[in-house]
């Protein structure tokens, strides 16, 4: 580090902080602008310039201080401020505490999760859905109000929305951004057989190459131009590794990342995003896909894979058109999971505390819940199907014609199989039987605390 280049940015610096109140906040973004900006200004001085160049570019390339300065006053307070929110206010919607506290988008609104209230295009819940009203009708309480009449929930009900329909995504409008440019990397694809990538806090969009089928191309779009905060990569043999760069603390830095992949590639690829959004569309060769999704949401569009390994730690994952020819694994830890036009070998799905919901299913496998609920409508069975629910409700539903034997248990809850059924064993809580007559596979349900309805 160049002595000069220190004295020049503190000097400099000074001058945007002389009137401002040094709280704990202001300190560190101060320390933290020093340290980013005497780097950026080393890393030009080594290209070519000198030192009062370099400072003056480096502060040229970051941006307007005085916005910064009051952004973090206004997140922060001008005094100690124990209860600061996290606000972020961009094109996508508005988020407090990473969406935690409010979320406001295009997908519409949740308080506390959607735990206080939720409102979207399927409907509104308040209160964990004490109050619940959408295309079904109207519940308060015990009581339903829907085309059936007035009843209460232990009465018939209309069948429940298993999940919304597909709304097709515009890839094209995907490649856009608001944000200015500040870092582009090529590298060509071939002897490329494994792709890793990596950011803790960004909105990162996995597509397929626009010319230039044979390259994987990076862009990264984001508010402040420092080399320090751009990603680094690695290629070493076989394997392509992308990784964010530095995270700022108190400097309020937006990051939009999109990694262009040709659609012929046939590698792996590897993704982990914490307190961020995904989104990976359009890649229909895929050979091995690990998803790990932290505090975020992540959605998968037309997607094809041999195999697929996800787990989602309290974020949300929405799949819609994808086709998994073998194996389809599943770990979601206080999540929820929303599945749509989605085929697999295999099924594997685990959940603890969060929610399954999913329409247009085709497969078999098991799917598992300890503490939530779990609605799924198959379009087609391939295989046997288990499901089990510890502290929770299990609805599915199967195709009409659909030929298989079916064991349903419900500790403490209501067992309910399908009108067309021809029930062999039934006793509390407890039914076996049959739809169909070639019965080709075995259908199970358990639910220790909670009810089973198979439509």
């Amino acid at each position: 580090m160049s002595e000069k280049i220190e004295q020049l940015v503190a000097m400099r610096l000074s001058t945007y902080f002389k009137t401002q109140t040094m709280t704990p906040a202001m300190t560190e973004l101060k320390t933290e602008l020093a340290t980013d900006l005497n780097e950026a200004a080393n890393d030009k001085k080594e290209s070519g310039l000198d030192a009062e160049a370099a400072v003056a570019e480096a502060f040229s390339d970051f941006g307007d201080i005085n916005e910064l300065i009051q952004q973090v006053n206004h997140e922060n307070g001008n005094e100690t401020n124990l209860h600061a929110h996290h606000v972020v206010m961009d094109s996508d919607g508005l988020e407090i505490d990473d969406g935690d506290t409010l979320k406001i988008n295009s997908d519409g609104i949740t308080v506390k999760d959607g735990r206080v209230f939720s409102a979207d295009a399927t409907g509104v819940s308040i209160n964990n859905g004490a109050i619940k009203a959408d295309k079904n009708g109207l519940k308060l309480g015990d009581l339903i109000i829907n085309d059936e009449g007035i009843h209460q929930h232990t009465q018939a009900a209309a069948e429940p929305n298993f999940g919304t329909p597909v709304q097709p995504l515009n890839l094209a409008g995907e490649y856009h951004d608001n944000l200015p440019l500040v870092n582009e990397q090529r590298f060509a694809m071939a002897g490329l057989d494994d792709l890793s990538i990596s950011y803790r806090s960004a909105r990162v969009k996995v597509l397929p190459t626009v010319g230039g089928d044979d390259e994987i191309i990076i862009r990264e779009y984001m508010n402040h131009n420092n080399t320090t905060y751009q990603a680094t990569t690695v290629q070493a043999g076989t394997t392509l590794t992308i990784e964010q760069g530095k995270v700022p603390f108190l400097i309020p830095l937006r990051v939009h990342v999109q990694i262009l992949v040709p659609t012929k590639y046939l590698g792996n690829l590897q993704l982990a995003s914490a307190s961020g959004t995904v989104l990976m569309a359009g890649l229909t060769r895929l050979n091995v896909v690990n998803l790990r999704v932290t505090s975020g949401s992540c959605k998968l569009d037309t997607v094809t894979a041999q195999a697929l390994s996800t787990e989602v730690v309290s974020g949300s994952l929405v799949m819609s058109s994808v086709h998994v020819t073998d194996q389809f694994g599943m770990l979601v830890k206080s999540g929820r999971l929303k599945l749509a036009k989605v085929q697999a070998g295999q099924f594997t799905v685990n959940v603890t505390s969060g929610s399954i919901q999913g329409n247009e299913l085709v497969g078999g496998g098991s799917w598992t819940a300890k503490s939530g609920s779990m609605k799924l409508a198959f379009e087609r069975l391939t295989g046997d199907l288990n499901l089990s629910d510890k502290s929770g409700s299990i609805k599915f539903g199967l195709p009409r014609d659909a030929s298989y034997r079916y064991e349903l248990e419900a500790r403490s809850g209501r067992v309910i199989a399908p009108a067309n059924s021809q029930p062999e064993h039934i006793a509390d809580g407890y039914q076996t039987g049959r739809v169909g007559t070639t019965a080709k596979y075995t259908v199970k349900g358990r639910t220790t605390s909670g009810s089973i309805r198979l439509y």
